[in-house]
């Protein structure tokens, strides 16, 4: 016979399965509900197909994880990532679509733990007149004229980064190296950040904030979400001096609004208190900085490897010449 304390355990077990299978056929029902939405598969409750989109992006098989859908369900699919329910659109005239709709017909919305990681008062999901400020402060600072004014200052970062590099070794792991560098110049070029121990911290949180921009939005202890949101804490903690001590110069006259994005930022605020916070800033550099994060460091690794298999680009490129 089995005793009580077993007994126990296994109807605990039974109700946990049988509620399981109820709340999973009522999620698929409910999102089997609605006619506007094309076809595809919402995956599992809160989970999705997560699990398979990042597997299938470690396997550099991303692509091929949004062919196989667009064969069975066509250039317009339904799923569910990162514990969003979300529509992907393929081709020329899906791109057209989302690029060029108005806000009263396309409104963005980023998936939870872009969206947390970020801070609701990034650039992306803002907007109206608070949209408009912030975009002007940041394409202020980078019209061509202010970034011509920087390239010795980036040239100087890309050689000091390659002696450091290559002091006791002769190899270069491109794509790490271009992430270091792109977060480099963007600290020191795009926010004015110059102390390198501040740096290196920085960059070691934004890694972590990254990663769990690509997670399950699941605020556990030991999750990568959970570290992710501890990692914009540490952010935002060594951010806050940094903002107080720029405002100070902006008041007294020594720093130029001008010199860098941040300033830029705090400037503006100083100008529309009522309109622009402190929160407002603290996301968009958070934003800024991981959107640029993986980005650039990709598509500059891509170009040496172009260079490495193609000698005539090389050759052209190494001496300067023009493709336009």
């Amino acid at each position: 016979m089995l005793k009580w304390g077993n007994m126990s355990v296994l109807i605990l077990i039974a109700v946990t399965l049988i509620s399981a299978c109820l709340v999973f056929k009522l999620y698929k029902k409910k999102s089997t509900n609605n006619k506007h939405l094309p076809k595809g598969s919402l995956g599992y409750p809160m989970i999705g197909e997560t699990f398979s989109f990042l597997q299938a992006q470690k396997k550099d098989q991303g692509p091929e994880w949004i062919r196989q859908r667009v064969n069975k369900y066509g250039p317009v699919f339904k799923t569910s990532l990162m514990g969003a329910p979300t529509v992907v659109i393929v081709g020329q005239s899906g791109n057209k679509f989302i690029l060029g709709s108005d806000e009263d017909v396309l409104v963005a919305k980023l998936p939870k733990t872009l969206s947390t990681i970020a801070g609701k008062y990034n650039i992306f999901e803002i907007t109206g007149s608070r949209y408009q400020l912030i975009k002007g402060a940041i394409s202020n600072f980078m019209k061509p004229t202010s970034l011509q004014s920087n390239v010795k200052h980036i040239d100087n970062l890309i050689t000091d980064l390659f002696l450091k590099s290559t002091r006791k070794t002769n190899i270069i792991l491109t794509v790490d190296f271009m992430k270091r560098l792109t977060f480099n110049i963007a600290s020191t070029v795009l926010f004015g950040i110059e102390n390198e121990l501040l740096i290196d911290e920085f960059c070691h949180d934004f890694a972590i904030a990254f990663k769990a921009v690509w997670s399950l939005p699941v605020n556990f202890p030991g999750t990568t979400y959970w570290q992710g949101m501890r990692a914009r804490s540490r952010i935002i903690d060594r951010l806050m001096p940094i903002i107080k001590k720029k405002k100070e110069g902006l008041r007294e006259g020594r720093l130029n609004p001008a010199s860098d994005i941040l300033s830029s930022l705090i400037a503006l605020k100083m100008q529309n208190e009522d309109a622009i916070t402190d929160e407002m800033i603290n996301d968009n550099f958070v934003t800024m900085m991981i959107a640029g994060h993986d980005t650039s460091a990709i598509l500059m690794s891509l170009m040496v490897w172009k260079m490495s298999k193609d000698p005539e680009i090389y050759r052209n490129v190494f001496q300067g010449t023009c493709f336009c």
